[in-house]
């Protein structure tokens, strides 16, 4: 459950004509290719056969290249949603206290409140994108002090964002284990790395206002996508507060329920095209097992089942709530049980 600017999945479709008017000038271009490509060849045994084997060697070449060119277009609207979004990027909170040189408090609320308004996009502290990447808003904290912030992620970032070829690699390929996974080593929602680092999978939904204008249109897809997953069940939602549970029951989801969702060639382009915030009807419930597979294959799902328990209820009926419409909600304590 990673919301993301609905202009980003939404780009992709668009692209499409694109491509396909690209491809038709392409398609000319074979047409017009003198046939010594094939001609040359003693396998031919005529014209006839000399001439069907140009054809087909045309008509697969052309496939391959239409491909190609269109996980790259795809790859590069991405990166240019990425920079075009970023707008006044700014660093965690804590680097521009540092920077700033915040000497009382009024100012650290200015940028505190700097901070929250930006949604999606920042910049590490390598100068990397980093999108979701949050800590937890001021008023949903409570006593908590999260004093873990990964400075170590971002391997896989760069100034535009993530690489046309880390996009298409197999999430489980992103990391190798250990106390990385593939949300820190893209800097895509980071925040979830932070929240393991923390141990509390509530930083990740605090850090995030899904009633914000810019993630509001995310909101019915993303509660959609945790009814059909089940986390809004009260198996999940008690275990909001204890990391350790909740991570032992994201693993035996990974390795039980959501193995047959093709975890280990799941990739970052995938999760887009799974990200159809546009479509009334979705996901469905494959749709909505394969994004949660993503996130088995990024390397936690706990942060996903953490974010569905915190943000939404059952109101029955088929209907769900979304924070204080559920009776109970509290923005420290979360979604009561």
């Amino acid at each position: 459950l990673h919301p993301i600017p609905p202009s980003i999945p939404s780009a992709l479709p668009s692209a499409l004509p694109v491509s396909q008017t690209m491809a038709g000038a392409q398609r000319l271009l074979f047409l017009l290719l003198p046939a010594f490509v094939v001609t040359g060849s003693e396998s031919c045994a005529d014209v006839a056969s000399c001439a069907a084997a140009e054809d087909e060697w045309g008509l697969d070449a052309l496939m391959d290249q239409e491909e190609d060119e269109a996980a790259e277009l795809e790859v590069t609207l991405l990166q240019t949603q990425l920079k075009q979004q970023r707008g006044a990027v700014t660093e965690p909170l804590s680097e521009l206290n540092q920077q700033a040189g915040a000497q009382n408090s009024s100012e650290s609320e200015d940028l505190a409140k700097a901070s929250d308004d930006e949604q999606f996009l920042s910049l590490d502290h390598n100068g990397k994108v980093c999108m979701l990447c949050n800590k937890p808003l001021a008023q949903r904290a409570g006593s908590r002090q999260y004093t873990e912030f990964r400075k170590d992620c971002g391997r896989r970032s760069t100034e535009t964002g993530p690489s046309a070829e880390d996009m298409a690699l197999p999430a489980v390929q992103l990391w190798q284990g250990g106390d990385s996974n593939g949300f820190c080593e893209l800097n895509f929602a980071k925040s979830c790395a932070d929240a393991v680092a923390n141990k509390d999978y509530l930083y990740w939904p605090k850090s995030l206002d899904l009633e914000h204008p810019s993630m509001r249109s995310n909101v019915r897809w993303d509660s959609r996508y945790c009814t059909l997953n089940g986390f809004l069940d009260r198996s999940v939602v008690e275990l909001q507060h204890n990391f350790t549970a909740m991570q032992e029951r994201a693993r035996e989801l990974c390795q039980m329920k959501y193995a047959k969702r093709g975890i280990e060639n799941l990739t970052f382009l995938d999760m887009l095209e799974l990200s159809k915030h546009e479509d009334e009807a979705a996901p469905s419930l494959v749709e909505a097992e394969k994004m949660a597979a993503w996130n088995c294959a990024m390397g936690d799902l706990g942060c996903d089942m953490a974010m569905c328990a915190y943000s939404f209820c059952d109101k029955k009926e088929g209907k769900t709530g979304l924070y204080s419409e559920c009776d109970g909600w509290d923005p420290v304590a979360g979604m009561p049980f």
